[in-house]
């Protein structure tokens, strides 16, 4: 027999069939009813051992947080002035990591309750709210889950984090919108690879763990304080305890987690090879990161146990569009701005905006916008993988075809106005040099008509970024190879002629410039021949043949007027002004370079501005106008900075003006600075300028004791000049050290000075020959003076006392 019961609300009987529920109720009315009065009255629950289990569910940490205490500071503010924040970041940031210790960190500094809900491995929204509930500790009742969860969660104070949620993000989003309105004491801290895009979401960025500097003279100093560093020695000891940096090994490991990005997972992967190779090893595979990278722990989720399937995740989770724009924006290396990213893009397989796509990828965590420009890049193993997905898919070919039409229309100025390339194409090219190199190998191994051309523009942006010789064996290599165009193999000479004139290799460069001459005549491109004519002016100038170049020189000008092209026109003005002063006409000099002047800073470009500034301060300088010289060569220096195409040529002129004032230790400082940068790119001045350099250098070697001419002699540090350079402070090293004396050094000095000898001083002070000696090399040393007579020398001049 059924038996019957009262409705827990109304007291009213219950249908027979209801009756042995565990709440009970009459109808859903009445449901509904008490289910409002529990939501408006708070619920003690007694403790047990369920209810402890919500305190928190967070694993306990297997291995130790490494750095980020900037971000978890900043992530504690954000927690307690926002109820939702999400953490944003690509695949192996390190989001989870970071959410779990900054959601321990709240539950041990207050009293809030933390609860993980792990989405990873959830795949349907429909499972998404019995993971809250299992992380939570209730199970189904008579009620919807949901509704259970919201009775329990709706007078705690607890930080639900959300991991994982990309896969799932309206379902989150629904979630997290539902938290945060029914229970007011809920705070949701997410992680995603996209943005939840509700009401009241803080994003907060995850980037890679700062990197150490990979230069030499920084990395001893630099990578031990580095947390991506820390992170790998602290990993790597899990696999072989006695690892620790060394001299041998640390430039190697900074220089693997400067190529990795700082990416967390990857750093963590490649540490687990150092029980089998050297980490200089490991750095020399990184080519292949994504086939090194897979030892990830077994019990890890599928997503990371390697970087290749950490990085599919989020590529399977792209509509078709997206994951079309990530294969073809793979061949870009280094970044690329909306233009270049439209040209490979656009296709009929994309429909939506190149921009909207983007800016997708971006949302996604793809795509990176570079701070303070329009331009975008991908993480390297981001790009590495959807360059996989790009040769999959048979599409290598299309986009790198896409990206030589894009490279070619813009090195077509190469022939159509070489003299005037505008800034704006200079600086495309130069903000594109990697991909434009990928594109040179790729046109290479297709033997592509397109060869000469583009690489000549390859070369022009590594001359500008002082690399000479780089450029020359790349159009060395190319012009070895058959071609169809002889104007793209005309421009490619050209340019090689230039170069080895400016680096002094006399013979190549009359040679290039020969072929470059007779292949120009016969190709109807007036600007085209005008700088090939250019070209064999400079040639003439570094082997002294003022006269012809001088001629040759005019009659380019004559064209660069008939053309109206300014850019040539000043190009050839600061040639002519340079052969003038050769031939000793100076009016005509100041003439030329006082016409150029306005062009040039018309154009924008630093280093034509700084090439007619130089010019202008050594016909200055001839005419013995030492304050206009001298304004003119720092103007140079300001403008263009420490470029070593340009900044000798200021520098070797504000040591000539030194000299002519009498500062011959200031003289020969700054022509060895210059000298130095020379030697950095491989540049030789003209015959003129450098013998009148030398000239002046001799004359501040006489003038000077041998010592102090030689320790004067120095090149200033890359620090020291940038000092001169912005503020115009000349750092004396003697002066220097002279203001850094101590008292008793100071008296060692004037001892010194006064005659005496190591024992009278010694006797005087009331110490040791030897500590006297001792003193004196201390002295030698700080004070760059080679001897102790070189020192009273020093101390005599300035009444040291």
């Amino acid at each position: 027999m059924t038996s019957t019961g009262r409705c827990a609300l109304c007291a009213g009987t219950l249908p027979p069939s209801t009756s042995e529920q565990r709440r009970s109720y009459c109808s859903n009315a009445c449901r509904q009813r008490a289910y409002r009065r529990r939501a408006a009255v708070p619920v003690v629950a007694p403790v047990s051992r369920q209810n402890l289990r919500v305190l928190s569910n967070l694993p306990a940490a297997r291995d130790t947080f490494i750095g980020r205490q900037q971000e978890l500071s900043k992530l504690d503010q954000l927690m307690r002035r926002h109820r939702l924040v999400t953490l944003l970041g690509s695949a192996g940031a390190g989001k989870t990591r970071l959410a779990l210790e900054a959601a321990g960190r709240l539950r041990r500094g207050r009293t809030d309750r933390v609860l993980l809900v792990e989405l990873g491995e959830v795949r349907s929204p429909q499972d998404v709210m019995p993971a809250v509930a299992v992380a939570l500790g209730v199970e189904q009742g008579d009620e919807p889950l949901r509704d259970t969860v919201l009775e329990t969660l709706v007078n705690m104070k607890v930080v639900v984090v959300l991991d994982n949620c990309e896969h799932l993000l309206d379902t989150c989003a629904e979630l997290a919108d539902l938290l945060l309105n029914r229970c007011p004491g809920v705070r949701v801290l997410a992680t995603s690879r996209e943005a939840l895009w509700i009401t009241g979401e803080v994003s907060f960025q995850v980037e890679g763990l700062p990197v150490p500097s990979t230069d030499r003279d920084l990395v001893t100093t630099a990578a031990p304080r580095s947390e991506a560093v820390k992170l790998f020695v602290d990993r790597a000891r899990e696999r072989k305890p006695d690892f620790r940096l060394t001299p041998s090994n640390t430039a190697a490991v900074a220089l693997l987690c400067a190529r990795l990005e700082g990416m967390p997972l990857a750093i963590e992967l490649a540490a687990r090879w150092v029980q089998l190779l050297p980490v200089a090893d490991i750095c020399d595979r990184m080519d292949e990161p994504l086939e090194l990278l897979t030892l990830g722990c077994r019990k890890s989720p599928s997503r990371q146990r390697s970087l290749r399937e950490a990085i599919d995740w989020s590529y399977q989770l792209l509509e078709p569009d997206e994951q079309f724009a990530l294969r073809r924006l793979s061949v870009f290396d280094g970044g690329f701005d909306l233009a270049a990213a439209t040209e490979v893009c656009s296709s009929e397989r994309s429909a939506e905006p190149v921009l909207d796509v983007l800016s997708r990828l971006q949302a996604k965590s793809l795509l990176t916008a570079v701070p303070g420009t329009t331009r975008f890049r991908q993480l390297e193993t981001v790009r590495l993988h959807a360059r996989e997905k790009l040769v999959a898919a048979g599409e290598l070919d299309v986009a790198f075809e896409a990206l030589a039409r894009w490279f070619t229309d813009l090195s077509d100025v190469l022939i159509t106005a070489p003299l005037s390339v505008p800034f704006e194409v200079q600086d495309k090219l130069d903000n594109h040099v990697d991909s434009l190199l990928g594109t040179v190998e790729w046109a290479a191994e297709r033997a592509d008509e397109r060869l000469l051309l583009l690489t000549s523009a390859l070369a022009d942006c590594a001359a500008r970024r002082g690399r000479l010789g780089q450029a020359r064996v790349l159009l060395r290599d190319a012009l070895r190879r058959p071609s169809t165009r002889d104007d793209y193999r005309c421009v490619a000479l050209n340019h090689a002629a230039r170069f080895a004139a400016e680096q002094g290799d006399h013979a190549e460069a009359v040679e290039l410039s020969g072929e470059a001459s007779r292949l120009v005549g016969s190709l109807g491109h007036p600007a085209l021949a005008m700088s090939c004519r250019s070209t064999l002016a400079a040639v003439q100038q570094s082997s002294g043949e003022w006269e012809a170049s001088d001629e040759n020189t005019t009659e380019c000008l004559r064209v660069a007027e008939l053309l109206g092209e300014p850019l040539a026109r000043a190009t050839c003005l600061v040639d002519l002004a340079r052969t003038a002063l050769s031939l000793g006409k100076h009016e005509r000099a100041e003439k030329a370079v006082m016409k150029a002047l306005p062009i040039s800073r018309a154009s924008g470009v630093p280093a034509r501005i700084a090439s007619a500034l130089n010019m202008r301060g050594v016909v200055a300088l001839v005419q013995g106008d030492l304050d206009e010289a001298t304004h003119t060569f720092q103007e140079a220096l300001r403008m263009d900075g420490i470029n070593p195409l340009s900044a000798p040529d200021a520098l070797e002129g504000l040591a000539v003006v030194a000299l002519m004032r009498g500062q011959a230790e200031r003289a020969l400082r700054l022509e060895a600075t210059g000298r130095a940068l020379r030697r950095s790119v491989g540049v030789v001045p003209d015959p003129f300028w450098a013998e009148k350099v030398a000239g002046a250098m001799r004359t501040a070697r006489l003038i000077l004791p041998v010592a102090r001419a030689q320790a004067a002699a120095t090149p200033l540090t890359a620090a020291e000049t940038e000092a001169f350079i912005q503020d115009e402070v000349w750092l004396d090293r003697v002066e220097a050290a002279h203001d850094s004396l101590d008292d008793h050094e100071r008296r060692v000095i004037a001892l010194l000075a006064s005659g005496l000898t190591n024992q009278q001083i010694a006797n005087r002070l009331g110490v040791s020959v030897r500590t006297v000696a001792s003193r004196l090399q201390r002295l030698r040393e700080k004070l760059g003076l080679q001897s102790r007579e070189d020192i009273a020398a020093w101390g005599a001049e300035r009444a040291i006392g």
